[in-house]
């Protein structure tokens, strides 16, 4: 049988990701929250404190679950992720795609939880990279990393805002092949 709470905190999480396609979350009152979720006040405010402490726990499940997806992927003999490490990102995306868009096009005037997810990534990225190429000073392969990361993130959001026309598979080949062609991907 499932858990009440869980499904009361995915009601009010799934309506506050619905209601923030379209407004900001400084527009969204606790009242109009419970409205839409149809749970009362005191029911919402039994397992948060506020509109902005629902955000944090949407941000940090996906966070978890974004951590726990890149700590399983590593490098192939070549020295490149492999093939499924970008089928797997996006369908990771594409099952999160209602989160992922509203905070992608959600503006904070401070994003921690973009930082904090870039900077997971940048964690494993660094790991794997400064292992396939030992002479490369760290600095550089940062500098790697946050081009690529943010391309990644404008891929993202361009992908999800035009509906995701392409499929998973078709869009991560050309993440793959930009992130490692550069460049040479439009020749």
């Amino acid at each position: 049988m499932p858990n009440t709470k869980n499904k009361t905190t995915d009601k009010i999480q799934q309506c506050l990701t619905d209601m923030l396609q379209s407004c900001s979350i400084e527009d969204i009152t606790a009242t109009e929250l419970c409205n839409r979720a149809n749970v009362n006040r005191a029911t919402f405010y039994y397992h948060y404190d506020s509109v902005q402490d629902v955000l944090a726990a949407i941000e940090a499940k996906l966070e978890s679950e974004f951590v726990q997806w890149m700590s399983q992927y590593d490098i192939d003999s070549n020295g490149l992720p492999e093939k499924s490490f970008y089928v797997s990102f996006f369908e990771f995306v594409a099952r999160n795609a209602g989160v992922c868009r509203m905070l992608l096009n959600t503006q904070r005037p401070s994003d921690e939880f973009m930082a904090r997810v870039i900077e997971a990534g940048r964690t494993k990225v660094v790991s794997i990279m400064s292992r396939y190429f030992p002479q490369c000073p760290a600095a550089k392969i940062d500098y790697y990393y946050i081009f690529v990361a943010n391309g990644f993130l404008g891929l993202l959001g361009y992908w999800l805002n035009s509906g995701m026309k392409e499929s998973v598979n078709v869009i991560a080949e050309i993440g793959e092949r930009i992130s490692t062609m550069g460049v040479a991907y439009l020749a």
